[in-house]
């Protein structure tokens, strides 16, 4: 009898503790599933985002606390770190981009150990801390960007040989990093697998999808409400703790008068089209008042909840940048200069006199950036390796 064929075993490194609101992580990882063994390591942080990714397996760890200085370490750590920073070739790497040991260390060793217990066939290392600790250890890894603003500090410390490929979501954020370099690329958008729904009904209302802060143009958002209350809005995500304070005190007028409505609880991935669909228009703004939002990674970041709003048929205002490009060349929404109340309402406004022909064009769009099309040759391109 022909033995039968071991499946191939891949580890994801996901990046943050938002591992259940990210569609990309969740849509591959489902895609590999069908033809390998898949594991994902991700960190949750309880007092942040609590929610676990489920029917997926997934090795959880929660961060410890730092511990005291290093001026309070008993002599034994003292000792161990010091031969450590002197002889050993991967801690000196961590210490060149300015990690320490004693915040430092734990995660990389956290990896490495994964690793190795688990004798994975494929590495995938999501972001630029994942990429540099697994150049440190000279492993092998596939390489998916989804922010390019944290850890650019690593970038000069990483051989590009051990990257097999890049999963990004656009040639211009592939050239902000390897702009000059030749390695094997694919293109693709935060976007989830287009799925027909038929949405029967009035749509009514301005949806807000994720995060409500300030870096995302929430407050922005209240203050065109407040400044024309003639359509309530929506808010469907996560609400940290001092948006959540400023929003009950400095704007209790617009909870109390149900122009602002929260809706915190979490979503399936295939529950949020239907969701979606039964609004009016969808906001995806950024808050290039903010410092740390001012940065390409923004400027050039196809929001996710973008392609949320297209495949549930919603016209979509968005800030006028590269990344939301995909609005006005599919003319599914209007992009605007600034978030400006008088501006987000020349925006919504240009929507509703043209509705029915932005609405048109979402689902088209929607199709064309569709997860499953774009991932596709990723998946032969695995699917090839392993059979070699």
């Amino acid at each position: 009898m022909k033995k039968k064929k071991r499946k191939e075993k891949i580890l994801i490194l996901f990046a943050g503790t938002h591992l259940a609101y990210s569609p990309t992580i969740t849509q591959l990882y489902d895609a590999l599933a069908l033809f390998a063994d898949v594991t994902i390591l991700a960190e949750i942080a309880p007092q942040f985002i609590s929610q676990k990714l489920t029917g997926r397996n997934v090795i959880y760890f929660e961060e410890q606390p730092l511990p005291p200085p290093p001026g309070r370490l008993p002599f034994w750590r003292r000792k161990r770190n010091k031969f450590l920073k002197k002889y050993d070739r991967q801690v000196k790497m961590l210490e060149s981009v300015g990690l320490t040991l004693e915040r430092h260390l734990g995660p990389f060793n956290r990896i490495k150990n994964t690793i190795k217990k688990g004798k994975y066939d494929r590495v995938i290392a999501l972001d630029m801390e994942n990429l540099f600790f697994c150049s440190v250890m000279r492993i092998q890894v596939d390489f998916i960007s989804l922010e390019l603003g944290i850890g650019e500090q690593y970038l000069p410390y990483i051989d590009t040989k051990y990257i097999n490929c890049v999963i990004t979501q656009s040639e211009e954020r592939y050239d902000y990093f390897f702009k000059g370099k030749v390695i094997k690329t694919f293109i693709v958008p935060n976007s989830p697998i287009y799925r027909e729904y038929h949405y029967i009904g009035p749509r009514s209302g301005l949806l807000y999808g994720g995060t409500a802060w300030e870096p995302f143009g929430f407050f922005k958002c209240l203050d065109y409400v407040r400044e024309y209350p003639d359509t309530p809005l929506t808010v469907q995500g996560a609400i940290p703790s001092d948006a959540r304070v400023k929003m009950e005190t400095e704007y209790k007028d617009l909870l109390d008068n149900k122009l602002l409505i929260i809706n915190e609880g979490y979503l399936n991935n295939e529950d949020v089209v239907p969701y979606f669909a039964k609004f009016e228009i969808g906001i995806c703004f950024y808050n290039f008042e903010v410092d740390w939002i001012r940065h390409f990674n923004y400027e050039s970041a196809p929001s996710g909840k973008m392609y949320k709003y297209l495949a549930a048929g919603i016209p979509i205002i968005a800030n006028d940048t590269i990344g939301f490009k995909p609005v006005k060349e599919k003319n599914c929404g209007v992009l605007i200069p600034d978030l400006q109340p008088d501006t987000i309402r020349a925006g919504i406004e240009k929507i509703r006199s043209n509705y029915a022909y932005y609405a048109s064009n979402t689902k088209p769009a929607a199709k064309h950036f569709s997860f499953d099309k774009a991932i596709q040759p990723y998946l032969d391109y695995v699917t090839t390796a392993a059979q070699n």
